[in-house]
């Protein structure tokens, strides 16, 4: 009878999901902008209770920047924001972003906010804080 309880409880303990954001962005000449940053993101984790799986997971994934410049403060306008590299247009464009991102020597900061929609397509409910805001080091690739 115990494990009967002890099992959901396992699974419910032992899941975890971390992710870490490399403190160092890429910044390269791009094909279909000037410029593209690469935001590499490390997940690693354990479990999906949903498929009452316990294994432990890693991988690595991307989220990218584009824009035509790199000077100073870039406003939202001018920032396309997509999970997948070169793919700008809809529906991998992140659309009605609002914010900016400011360089600065060899760094760059990120300020940017994403909408939640009610309906899932057109009203905005509100807008959060992108998940990878943050100070970033920026490396130059070519």
């Amino acid at each position: 009878m115990k494990s009967i309880f002890v099992f959901p409880l396992l699974l419910l303990t032992a899941c975890y999901h971390d992710e870490e954001v490399s403190p160092e962005l890429i910044i390269r000449k791009s094909k279909v902008y000037k410029y593209e940053i690469e935001l590499p993101v490390h997940h690693e984790g354990r479990g999906n209770m949903h498929q009452l799986d316990a294994s432990k997971y890693s991988f690595n994934e991307s989220h990218w920047l584009y824009l035509n410049r790199k000077d100073n403060k870039v406003n939202h306008t001018d920032i396309v924001l997509t999970p997948e590299r070169n793919k700008v247009d809809y529906p991998y464009r992140q659309s009605n972003l609002k914010g900016f991102i400011l360089f600065k020597f060899d760094s760059i900061m990120i300020r940017l906010l994403v909408p939640h929609y009610i309906d899932q397509d057109t009203i905005v409910d509100e807008w959060n804080n992108y998940e990878y805001n943050g100070n970033y080091k920026l490396k130059k690739e070519s």
